[in-house]
């Protein structure tokens, strides 16, 4: 049971969002004129409203847990080696933050550059968007950390072998994503690889700091495309 009700809580909370964000403009507030950071705003606020349900219910499981979970943690903790993701033997997590948030960022840039490539932008939107970008950028990272890494990583620490905690949130954190962008299986592969690395950065250093951060500029990027996309 210990095991299975974060799992549980976490699985109900994505199927929750996936269908709630469909009718996010129908049931939310009419914030601005602009149809996108209206949406996002209720969006967001939806987000966070399962994110702090979400970091409640991890309270109740493993509140000690979770109060180390939410602190920065050790930036200079050690980080484990994974050969896929490029982290040696006797590297750092500042040194495998650092790497990791340069190499993900390009990734991202990279598949939302091909995203915007043969669609007329209007680069000139960045001078007014850039403020929500960042904010809902902010948000979005925020809220997501608690959910798929609080939400997971507090309640099973000690219950389950780390790997395994990594991949639960791993999985749970790519089917979150299957709408997103890139959507389909594209985007459910690659929310999971980060959310595998992200998972393990919060058990290594024993706080959110570096889930948060390189989640946070991998938003800066996807919003930051999605709104000169929509905002013409």
């Amino acid at each position: 049971m210990k095991v299975s009700i974060p799992i549980t809580i976490a699985v109900l909370i994505t199927i929750s969002i996936l269908i709630l964000s469909k009718h996010v403009s129908k049931i939310g507030v009419a914030w601005s004129s602009n149809s996108f950071i209206n949406y996002q705003i209720n969006y967001q606020l939806l987000l966070l409203a399962f994110a702090l349900l979400s970091a409640f219910c991890a309270y109740l499981l493993n509140a000690e847990s979770l109060r180390t979970t939410l602190s920065f943690g050790n930036l200079f903790a050690k980080a484990e080696p994974v050969e896929f993701f490029g982290i040696k033997e006797g590297d750092s997590w500042m040194k495998t933050g650092i790497s990791l948030s340069i190499f993900i960022t390009l990734v991202t840039g990279g598949f939302m550059y091909f995203q915007l490539k043969g669609t007329p932008i209007d680069y000139s939107l960045l001078k007014t968007g850039i403020f929500w970008i960042v904010l809902f950028s902010i948000t979005n990272a925020f809220s997501e950390e608690l959910i798929y890494r609080v939400g997971i990583n507090a309640p099973l620490h000690g219950l389950l072998t780390p790997k395994t905690i990594f991949l639960i949130s791993a999985t749970i954190f790519g089917i979150a994503h299957i709408q997103g962008m890139p959507n389909g299986i594209i985007g459910v592969v690659l929310a999971g690889l980060l959310g595998y690395i992200l998972s393990k950065s919060v058990y290594e250093t024993n706080g959110l700091f570096w889930a948060w951060f390189i989640h946070f500029l991998q938003d800066v990027v996807i919003i930051g495309a999605l709104y000169l996309i929509n905002s013409k």
